[in-house]
């Protein structure tokens, strides 16, 4: 960044204040400019970014959603090698897992009576072993967006199933730990796993039952389950606890997010009831953050742990967040996912983390307050949502490190004072007061925007763009924001933002208005074609001169 001048006082403002004065008049080139760094505005969270590189944002054509898995499927495989980007190359690897599993079950044959088997015979068997670990790595590389035709792996043909997991009569809430299995030793870890992920669609709530019986296993330390056992083995050499534990979380997180997002997949059974403790909306929730903070742990490298931490964060109905603290954590935890998916060259939360990055500009992720001091003069602050005056030292503090934006340095020190006051006041920084805006800086929202673009054309190459349109809520947003909102891309330009934070309600997210671009969760849509929404009658009206040409009844 530039050069940046500090005010100093001798007034009431005392030290602390001095130190908050960064005053930034003069624009400064960003991170951008200076090495090339794509991303490296995301890293400056607590500075100031000049829009003088901004790009034009890019509106690549939104994905076929009803495109045919398999033909999906033969379109990646098809690609040239030249062609192929590190995620096609992830995702055809897993893709041959799945073909060597139905090359395993057909050699097999109906070697095996019954559909339930005993885990002990199962154990005995390299091929059923091999088998189970082709699924793990397969679904663990390709995030689960694999693809299974009825007659082979997914129909499970010549597979049967270990017998104990039936015997896992309860889901008990994940935080309980008290298995139902007498043994789980390591190479049984890795099987009944196998089968938590077979049992997808839509036997979600059996799945999560051996998701969380696991888990219980695992946290309890138990002495038969030594990861260390599988080294043993000529099947499981390269599996440790770390891979199995990472691998265990994303089966949770995608059983209990069906299952939240769909009342009706709580209940398999006649006793199974909703309003089991563990079936809970916020008990599903709070197994959601365990199993995203797990996957942090068990793989820093990865960027799920951050993307599904940042989708727990979205869910300000149950998770008692405040909804504009949320959309800053949410935008925290997607700006590093952002940073994360560039380093493993992975072009799918390239794409998704950029878009809900976008979204958590938008919806004031990065806190600008703009406001008109004493003076007159308008400036532009940057609050810390965990500043806290205690953690400065109080009135000895050294200084506080809360940029303010100020044409002169008179404003700066009048920002700097009320800046001082809230904190030693010990105001909510949620609390917006009187004459107070939050302001996006839409040059940013367009860089981000683009970055997850360039990614997201990069996989309807394949025509895999989809799962990135279907997997995040910010899209219209986004997209929303800089076609409808900003006007032309002006250097240090900034817009008030449409909606502060998330809506308390929220589950998939909140939309615009496709006639003025009004963002809220409750826009009624074309009665007709299903797909454009509306705010108001008025809008829909003064809309349709242009929207009937495009309008088509849906199926």
């Amino acid at each position: 960044m530039g050069r940046k001048n500090k005010a100093k006082t001798n007034r009431r403002v005392g030290a602390a204040t001095a130190a908050a004065l960064e005053v930034t008049h003069n624009p400064v080139s960003s991170g951008n400019a200076v090495d090339g760094d794509d991303l490296a505005f995301l890293k400056q969270r607590r500075q100031f970014v000049d829009g003088s590189s901004c790009e034009t944002p890019l509106y690549p054509r939104k994905p076929n959603m009803s495109l045919d898995p398999l033909a999906m499927q033969q379109k990646l495989l098809a690609l040239p090698p030249k062609k192929r980007s590190a995620t096609a190359e992830r995702l055809i690897q897993a893709n041959k897992m799945m073909m060597d599993i139905d090359k395993l079950q057909e050699e097999r044959g109906e070697h095996y009576d019954d559909r339930h088997v005993d885990i002990n015979i199962l154990k005995s068997d390299p091929s059923y072993i091999q088998e189970c670990v082709l699924w793990i790595k397969a679904f663990v590389s390709s995030d689960f967006r694999l693809v299974c035709n009825s007659t082979s792996t997914c129909g499970s043909k010549y597979s049967p199933l270990p017998s104990c997991w039936s015997h896992i009569t309860k889901l008990r809430p994940l935080t309980d730990n008290e298995p139902q299995l007498m043994r789980v030793d390591a190479m049984s870890f890795v099987i009944l796993l196998a089968a938590a992920m077979r049992l997808g669609v839509p036997q979600e709530r059996f799945s999560l039952q051996i998701v969380h019986e696991l888990h219980a296993h695992a946290e309890m330390k138990y002495d038969c389950l030594d990861f260390d056992d599988l080294k043993s083995h000529e099947e499981t050499r390269d599996l440790d606890e770390s891979y199995l534990r990472f691998a265990l979380a994303w089966v949770g997180i995608k059983r209990a997010r069906a299952m939240y997002r769909n009342e009706e997949k709580r209940t398999m059974l006649p006793f199974h009831r909703k309003d089991d403790v563990a079936t809970q909306s916020k008990s599903l929730l709070q197994s959601i953050e365990i199993f995203a903070k797990e996957q942090c742990q068990y793989n820093p490298d990865s960027p799920v742990g951050l993307w599904n931490l940042g989708w727990f964060t979205t869910q300000v109905k149950h998770n008692e967040k405040q909804p504009w603290a949320a959309a800053v954590e949410f935008y925290n935890l997607m700006a590093d996912c952002c940073m994360l998916a560039d380093k493993a060259d992975d072009d799918f939360y390239r794409a998704e983390a950029g878009v809900e990055a976008a979204m958590g500009l938008v919806l004031g992720g990065k806190p600008i307050v703009g406001y008109s001091v004493k003076s007159g003069a308008k400036v532009q602050v940057l609050r810390d949502f965990d500043l806290t005056w205690e953690a400065c030292g109080g009135s000895d503090a050294d200084g506080l490190n809360m940029p303010i934006g100020a044409p002169t340095p008179v404003a700066a020190r009048e920002a700097g004072v009320k800046e001082t006051n809230r904190l030693r006041e010990k105001v909510e920084p949620t609390l917006l007061e009187p004459g107070e805006t939050v302001i996006v800086p839409h040059w940013e929202v367009s860089r981000v925007w683009n970055f997850a673009m360039k990614a997201f054309s990069r996989l309807e190459v394949f025509d895999h763009g989809q799962y990135v349109y279907g997997e995040t809520i910010g899209w219209e947003i986004g997209e929303g924001f800089l076609k409808g909102k900003c006007g032309p891309l002006a250097p240090n330009r900034y817009n008030t933002c449409p909606q502060v934070g998330f809506k308390n309600t929220r589950d998939k997210g909140s939309f615009p208005c496709d006639f003025c671009g009004t963002v809220q969760s409750n826009l009624q849509r074309c009665a007709r074609c299903k797909k454009t929404q509306y705010c108001s009658r008025d809008c829909q009206k003064n809309a349709w001169k242009t929207h009937k040409r495009v309008c088509v009844a849906a199926n």
